[in-house]
């Protein structure tokens, strides 16, 4: 009778044990993990993650771990983690590919996909996603659109339903070939069209030689007319991409031959500010200065954001950093920073001219332009920039945060 009881109490332990613990990954392949669904009529899951990714580690520690999590998952999926380093040749990412990191994916038993999340999800949030990727139409719409695709269709619906809306969940990778297919069948004026600029946005992060890019230089006037913010998005991918080649002077000369090679007044434009910008970098202060402002007084009519602009490259290019209080070459500074603050007004071109002046040593002007810091919009200055303008994060010293 006692051993009855003690085996009982075992057994109970044991069950409490087993209940009470998070999800539980399967240690072997993905093809085994398929089959193993299949032999349990389940689902799969995979979790895609990296060993340098906060979010996999935070997602591992507060979500994985927890009974609620577990007791869902294990019961209804084959659970599997892949690194997406490590485990790059995997038969998985043959099929798909994350879009960040975590990337969870949730699949049928024959591979096929059901559901995809990426980034950190509170746990209540994650089981309903996992609840709702049982009855997900996901695989239906993506053999539609590839049928449809694959049958010659080109439509700016398909291309939001297909290529954005299903195919960049599972295959990233793809997308850009498949606008760039879309986009070379299409008329100079079907491009002009407000809802193909929406797709040519997506390729506003590079300087590279593609047809979104030539197409973005040469409609440039008539796209800014659909987004505020066009010309400084313009500005990040001619430019700040561009000066990123810089140290490869083979490429970076390749790059400026196939910006003049457009003809444009706009290229025209982007070269010259290359050029400054390459003078900023190399430490030569005086000179890009004085080509910055030239710059500035030559093209402020139509791009009176410029100003801003060079203002933050002679910042992230240390002349706070590598430079004392020359009165004449903080002038020109202090010159650069009042246009910004005068041709676009705002926290962050205020903060800009308050530097320079205090830079000058001229701590009285400094104070009076930030005492009028709230009553001006946004935006403020990025707090990426405090230490390349020597300027330690006060505010983390008063201000608690969770």
């Amino acid at each position: 009778m006692r051993k009855n009881i003690l085996l009982t109490i075992c057994c109970c332990l044991l069950i409490c044990k087993v209940s009470g613990q998070g999800i539980e990954f399967f240690q072997g392949t993905y093809g085994e993990a398929l089959e193993k669904a299949r032999q349990e009529n389940k689902q799969l899951f995979v979790d895609v993650y990296t060993s340098w990714c906060g979010p996999c580690k935070l997602m591992a520690k507060e979500v994985f771990s927890r009974q609620d999590v577990g007791t869902f998952f294990n019961a209804h999926y084959i659970s599997l983690q892949l690194d997406a380093e490590k485990e790059k040749d995997c038969e998985f990412f043959k099929n798909y590919q994350a879009n960040g990191y975590p990337t969870f994916f949730w699949l049928d038993a024959q591979g096929k996909a059901l559901q995809v999340h990426t980034g950190y999800t509170e746990a209540d949030a994650f089981i309903e996603i996992a609840r709702q990727a049982a009855t997900s139409d996901l695989n239906q719409r993506l053999e539609n659109g590839r049928q449809r695709w694959e049958g010659g269709e080109r439509s700016a619906a398909l291309v939001k339903e297909y290529v954005l809306g299903t195919i960049s969940q599972i295959r990233p990778d793809t997308v850009k070939s498949l606008l760039l297919d879309y986009l070379g069948g299409l008329s100079r004026e079907e491009l002009q069209k407000q809802e193909n600029y929406q797709f040519l946005q997506g390729f506003m992060r590079n300087a590279e030689d593609n047809l979104a890019f030539r197409t973005l230089i040469k409609n440039a006037e008539v796209y800014c007319q659909y987004d505020s913010t066009f010309w400084k998005k313009m500005y990040r991918m001619v430019v700040r991409s561009g000066i990123l080649l810089r140290n490869d002077q083979e490429k970076f000369s390749a790059y400026r031959e196939f910006l003049s090679s457009l003809q444009t007044p706009l290229s025209e434009m982007y070269l010259e500010i290359l050029a400054m910008e390459e003078q900023l970098f190399q430490g030569n202060y005086p000179q890009g200065l004085q080509q910055a402002l030239q710059l500035t007084e030559r093209y402020q009519t139509a791009h009176p954001y410029l100003a801003g602009e060079f203002f933050y490259t002679l910042i992230i290019a240390h002349y706070f950093d590598q430079t004392t209080a020359d009165r004449s070459l903080t002038e020109l500074a202090v010159d650069l920073a009042d246009q910004a603050l005068t041709s676009t007004p705002s926290k962050e071109t205020l903060l800009y001219l308050a530097a320079a002046y205090a830079h000058q040593q001229d701590y009285k002007r400094a104070y009076e332009l930030l005492a009028s810091l709230p009553f001006f919009p946004d935006p403020m200055l990025s707090n990426a920039l405090y230490p390349a303008l020597k300027l330690p994060i006060i505010h983390r010293n008063y201000l608690k945060t969770e």
